[in-house]
């Protein structure tokens, strides 16, 4: 377990490396009204033997920025195949998370849930280089040319040093389908390590070839800063 502040998600095994994923992201956005109390129950959760056998990373991240949306937090998870994702889910209907539920339901309010398949990844996987991530949710009308684009931008990107964590696209599967149908991430160091990176993308070449090439409809930009990890692949 790795915990509280500046910690990250692993989503994956290669260093600066695009590798085509398997696996699924389920995210779960949240308002919380107590977050130490929040963060100090699902950490009693995750150190226990429920949290020891739970098939996936859990992440507990706090968004600097998220737009008009109510959520405050959001619990997300990576599954490395689809059965680790069915289990995983199916752990949420024990006594064990009932009881978790109880006791943080005074004080959260669930604002969204989705689960996303990983399309895919890359980047840099140590956790104080994947402490901040930018999480761009967009509707793509060809998912196929615009992944194809992506990865070129994403390698120029790379190139350039201009990607310090991990980065990776996912494709929605289950959620609100009127919202986006995939996204896109990169991971940061700090905060001012993630606006840089994002100052620099957006005036480079390789953007501007990008954006010529691609039709898509960015519906909201985050930053969410990591707070807490738990059963990351290397801990």
């Amino acid at each position: 377990m790795k915990k509280l502040l500046l910690t990250s998600m692993a989503f994956f095994t290669l260093s600066f490396q695009i590798v085509f994923a398997d696996g699924y992201i389920a995210a779960y956005s949240i308002k919380v009204s107590d977050v130490q109390s929040y963060a100090q129950s699902l950490d009693d959760l995750m150190t226990s033997k429920f949290g020891k056998d739970f098939p996936g990373t859990v992440t507990l991240g706090h968004f600097a920025f998220n737009g008009y949306d109510d959520a405050t937090h959001a619990v997300v998870i990576s599954y490395d195949s689809e059965s680790d994702m069915a289990n995983g889910t199916a752990m949420f209907y024990t006594p064990e998370f009932a009881n978790f539920i109880s006791k943080v339901q005074p004080i959260s309010e669930s604002v969204e849930q989705s689960l996303n398949r990983k399309l895919i990844s890359g980047g840099n996987n140590n956790q104080a280089d994947n402490s901040v991530y930018t999480t761009y949710y967009m509707s793509v009308k060809n998912p196929k040319k615009y992944a194809a684009a992506w990865t070129k931008l994403t390698d120029a990107q790379v190139e350039d040093g201009n990607i310090s964590g991990s980065y990776g696209l996912r494709a929605h599967t289950h959620g609100n389908n009127n919202y986006y149908s995939h996204y896109a991430y990169t991971g940061s160091s700090s905060i001012e390590s993630a606006i840089k990176e994002q100052k620099n993308l957006m005036q480079s070449e390789s953007f501007e070839t990008f954006s010529k090439n691609v039709k898509r409809e960015i519906k909201k930009t985050t930053m969410m800063v990591v707070l807490a990890t738990y059963n990351y692949p290397n801990s």
